[in-house]
């Protein structure tokens, strides 16, 4: 069984860090093009939210139990109304991993994120998390914050 597999649940999409030589779209590139397009989950556009959190000493208890409370997440999304897919990976820095959500709209967002099982879910003691960079994504409750990289 690999490392991000959990028995019976199938995980988010899972990639290994990236050896990328050309430098990624800036931030602002993608924000002016948000704009542009107008609001995400509004006429036609996904809603996509982007969490990343930190495990700063990479303990690798710490770092199962988020892995394993995203596969748990993920069955959950599966079954939501306007589901379009997850993505859960390492990085972008060294003990950091992203979660990142598309929905087909912002309402199925939110509605997800009212149900019960979802309230109910809590990330392990000893993860962190940025403050989203983006205005669209929310951060994670009960989940303390790290100052800006």
């Amino acid at each position: 069984m690999s490392a991000h597999t959990l028995a019976g649940v199938a995980p988010c999409s899972v990639r290994a860090p990236s050896s990328r030589t050309t430098p990624r779209r800036g931030r602002r590139a993608a924000s002016v093009a948000t704009r542009a397009g107008g609001k995400p989950g509004e006429n036609g556009e996904p809603y996509v939210a982007t969490n990343v959190f930190v495990v700063p000493d990479g303990d690798a208890a710490v770092v199962k139990r988020l892995k394993d409370e995203m596969a748990s997440r993920q069955t959950a999304m599966k079954a939501a109304p306007g589901f379009v897919s997850c993505d859960f990976h390492p990085g972008p820095g060294v003990n950091e991993h992203t979660f990142k959500q598309q929905w087909s709209t912002k309402q199925a967002y939110e509605d997800y994120m009212n149900t019960p099982e979802r309230r109910r879910s809590h990330l392990a003691a000893g993860v962190y998390q940025y403050l989203p960079k983006d205005k669209w994504s929310v951060p994670e409750n009960f989940t303390p914050l790290l100052p800006k990289k």
